[in-house]
């Protein structure tokens, strides 16, 4: 009983080693025509050239846009002027109606957070905490 137990053992342990060392050479084999088609495929493209699309970045877009808008609207204030607002946040501004200094004055943080939802994503807190309405009533008082 020993021995037939021993020998299952020694069978099974053969079996193991012999699926394992063919598994193996199999995916060895495989690796080798996998590289002779990347190879084929390479030298396939190197013939016909493709020129490369020009890729533009977002932020080349928006450079572009910023220098060929005009810095000041025709009958409205520079928004710009009023620290923590580009001219990203300028032409939301102006695309939710507002354009002076006085109409922004007037608003709320979160009246004016949704005015511009929109356009832009703005906080109210952040509104308040770089006092945009506070400095658009100094540079409202300071225009007239």
């Amino acid at each position: 009983m020993v021995k037939a137990a021993r020998n299952a053992i020694v069978l099974g342990a053969g079996l193991a080693v012999s699926a394992v060392v063919g598994w193996l050479l199999f995916r060895e084999s495989k690796r080798g025509k996998l590289a002779e088609r990347l190879l084929a495929r390479s030298r396939v493209s190197e013939a016909v050239p493709e020129p490369m699309p020009e890729i533009k970045l977002p932020l080349d877009t928006l450079e572009e846009e910023v220098s060929t808008r005009p810095a000041t609207p025709t009958g409205g204030d520079d928004l710009t002027l009023i620290k923590d607002i580009g001219p990203r946040f300028a032409q939301a501004l102006r695309d939710a109606g507002i354009v002076s200094f006085a109409q922004l004055s007037e608003m709320t943080p979160e009246t004016l957070a949704e005015r511009l939802a929109p356009y832009v994503v703005v906080r109210p807190q952040r509104i308040r905490s770089n006092d945009w309405i506070g400095q658009a009533k100094r540079l409202a008082g300071s225009s007239r």
